[in-house]
């Protein structure tokens, strides 16, 4: 098996393990568990799970201190916030919608991108963002009138904290192995959502035990299986390849919440969801096109 197809099925594996997420949410909700619980454990889990894959591939887990800082930022603001408001949207809308409107971040990063200063912009990327706003346009059209406005604001306001932790991450994580990256960011995240778990006594101590198997399936499947497939995946067939790839995401989690909850969606919701997929693959071929003339120089 070549290196392009192994890159091709870790990317794969990491999409479809990302879109369980909204899945097993819907499960643990359904069992008992609120928000507080079910991020304090995955993400306190995870980071136990990735500290062992550092110890196996015998990497060093100690980094300088101002960076320890900026990633437990990063994790407790940052992806703390947005798991929070992802979640809490999986209380008033399907996973299919959800996952739709989340997958909006990747026009928001362009346009942060742009703002800030680390992207060019152009009329390709223009294009690419009018396709992704007439998605959403799509998506919301049909979805407004019966979902509630709490779960569109919070998950579109998940997007955007999502957008901005890509921004900063992508200037702070070259000096640091992603994987030991994700760990202080998933310690970090677990260990401010505990806390506050304990301090407003929200924390849930007693599940049953489908509540706990579906927060395990959080922490193994979107999280652990997750971030180790992507960035095996990452090295093997690059950022541009490896981000196409991930437009899966959406797709899956629409199919898997038909199957497994029994959720229904439109076609208006369907090919708005094909619209910002669309979008998103427009914004890569740039840089998929620089990869392939880069390789073809070698």
């Amino acid at each position: 098996m070549n290196n392009q197809l192994k890159g091709f099925l870790f990317i794969m594996i990491s999409a479809t393990g990302s879109a369980t997420l909204s899945i097993f949410t819907k499960y643990a909700f359904a069992a008992g568990a609120n928000i507080t619980t079910i991020i304090s454990v995955r993400f306190l889990l995870a980071a136990l799970f990735l500290l062992l894959v550092l110890k196996l591939r015998h990497i060093s887990p100690f980094i300088d201190f101002k960076l320890m800082v900026q990633l437990c930022m990063l994790g407790a603001i940052g992806y703390g916030g947005m798991s929070i408001l992802f979640a809490n949207s999986l209380h008033y809308l399907t996973a299919s919608l959800t996952g739709m409107l989340l997958y909006t971040y990747p026009a928001m990063v362009t346009l942060l991108s742009f703002w800030v200063g680390d992207e060019q912009f152009s009329t390709g990327k223009m294009i690419a963002l009018f396709i992704c706003l007439a998605g959403l346009s799509l998506v919301l059209g049909v979805s407004s009138a019966d979902a509630p406005l709490i779960g569109i604001l919070s998950v579109l306001g998940a997007a955007v904290i999502y957008s901005v932790y890509i921004v900063i991450s992508n200037r702070i994580l070259k000096r640091v192995n992603p994987l030991t990256a994700s760990t202080y960011i998933c310690a970090s995240t677990g260990i401010v959502a505990f806390l506050y778990g304990l301090l407003d006594h929200s924390f849930i101590w007693h599940l049953p035990t489908q509540g706990w198997l579906a927060i395990l399936g959080i922490t193994i499947f979107p999280t652990v299986i997750g971030i180790l497939c992507f960035f095996s995946g990452l090295n093997l067939i690059g950022p541009a390849n490896a981000a196409i790839l991930c437009t899966l995401e959406p797709l899956i989690t629409m199919l898997l919440s038909i199957a497994l909850l029994g959720e229904t969606i439109t076609y208006s919701q369907i090919n708005g969801g094909l619209f910002i997929i669309s979008g998103i693959i427009f914004l890569q071929l740039p840089a998929l096109k620089v990869r392939k003339s880069k390789d073809l120089t070698l």
